[in-house]
This record gives C-alpha cells, structure tokens and sequence, in this order.
C-alpha cells in the first residue's frame, strides 16, 4: 500500500484475529495510505458505526433478492460499546471515553491524543451528531456512566461568531453531561478544523491552502479540504501549537 498509494482500498473483514482495540487503529491506519479512502465489509457493526462516515448493509427481500439500506446511526450509546467490547478495552488499561462529534472527529482526536500520550487511556467514540447532543439523551448518558469510570466529552460550538450563544441543544446537553460529572468540554472555535495551523494543513495539502479564521466555515475557504483528511493534517500538529488553546487545555486535562 505504500508503494502503490492507490485512490480506494477495499478490504474485507478487517477486524478478523484482531483485538477491539486495534481494529480501529487498523481502519484507520489503512486510511492514511488511501488518497479518497476506504471501503470494507464487516460482520461488527461496532466496528462499522465508530470507524465509517456511511454505513450500509445487504438484507434479503423475499422474491426481490437483495436489497441494500443505510444504517442510521444508533439510538443506544451503551449498546454501541457493547458491540464494541469496551471490557476488552479496559483490560488493556483503557478505562476511560471520550465522545467526539462525529467518526471523523474519533480519528483527528486519536492522533492528538497520542501527543500528549493519553491514546492508551482513551477509547475514542462517535456521538452521530445531533442525533445524541440534544437535550433528550440524559437516560443514554446515564447508561454511559455505568459502563465507564471516566467519561470525557468534546464537542463543536456550532457559533459563527464570538459573541453568538450557545444553540439551546448543546447548552442542554452539556448541561447534561456535567449533571452526571462528565468532563465535558465545547470548543470555543467553531469546529476541531478551526484549531489546525497553517503549517499542517500544507504540509498535507499544499501553499494554496490556509488556516481557517476562529468561526469560520470550511466549506466558506478556498480552496477547502474533506472533514476526511482531518486526522492526517492532526499528525502534523504539535502540542506547542495548540499550547494556547482551550483545545489544548482540554487536552491536557484529561487524566
């Protein structure tokens, strides 16, 4: 794969004889040698919902043959871990979580987390967006509790600017989410991609592109990158350049 640097890799059952905590170390390690990315078969949907922007399976239809579905995203935080064998986790001394926003979030996170050392303590997983942070999932939350002893949350502000408030569903759910002691934090910048400097971002793409202002979008620059290539520019970032950020605080507080 690194000899041919192809534009897709496709690959079938990449979970098979590894532990839970590697394969998605292993997804995402075959990621950084695909140009657009990669698309695999899997019997864990586990696997599938924290590594796959979009999920689909095949189902039997009677007489029609087969038909092929999207997989929304789970309704059940706690049933995702168990699909994800989150005791295996802890057994390799990982006892703690932390939700991110999205599974392109879990990998730019994983990638910092190793600069700080933390990427042993820490089991990555995806929140799906809005479909969790909302001000309806304290009994999913609560759920969470019982299954890990630390739980960490990260999550976009979602403001265009720096005297917006909060949207009122993520004031809920951070509420929420310090109700039962999580460490919760909400960026101060707009997304994870508004904290990636200039230097990073080249170094993957090229001089043409530029960091992003604090609130700005980055389908507004241009040229922009794919939320894709998030975790490859993240492995150009040091901890000197997120030093004097809450992004970095949040970072290094994390136990």
């Amino acid at each position: 794969l690194l000899r041919r640097k192809p534009s897709y890799i496709l690959i079938d059952e990449p979970e098979l004889n590894l532990h839970p905590r590697l394969q998605l170390g292993f997804v995402e390690l075959l990621r950084n040698y695909a140009d657009d990315g990669v698309i695999f078969a899997t019997h864990s949907i586990g696997l599938a919902r924290a590594a796959a922007q979009d999920v689909y399976y095949v189902s039997a239809d009677g007489d029609k043959g087969s038909t092929l579905r999207t997989l929304e995203n789970t309704s059940s935080l706690g049933e995702m871990l168990g699909e994800l064998s989150f005791a295996s986790y802890r057994e390799m001394g990982c006892d703690g979580i932390l939700y991110v926003e999205g599974p392109t979030d879990c990998a730019t996170l994983r990638v910092l987390l190793r600069q700080y050392g933390k990427d042993h303590k820490y089991a990555v997983f995806s929140l799906g967006g809005s479909s969790t942070i909302n001000d309806r999932s304290k009994s999913e939350l609560e759920e969470i509790k019982r299954i890990a002893s630390r739980v960490a949350v990260l999550i976009d502000c979602e403001r265009t600017s720096e005297d917006d408030d909060l949207p009122t569903h993520i004031e809920a759910f951070r509420k929420n989410c310090l109700d039962l002691g999580f460490l919760c934090h909400v960026l101060q910048r707009r997304t994870i991609e508004n904290y990636f400097p200039e230097h990073a971002i080249q170094r993957v793409k090229s001089e043409k592109y530029r960091a992003l202002e604090p609130f700005e979008k980055l389908t507004d620059a241009n040229p922009s990158w794919g939320k894709h290539e998030n975790h490859q520019i993240a492995r150009h970032i040091t901890r000197e350049d997120l030093a004097d950020t809450d992004l970095g605080e949040f970072l290094e507080a994390l136990e």
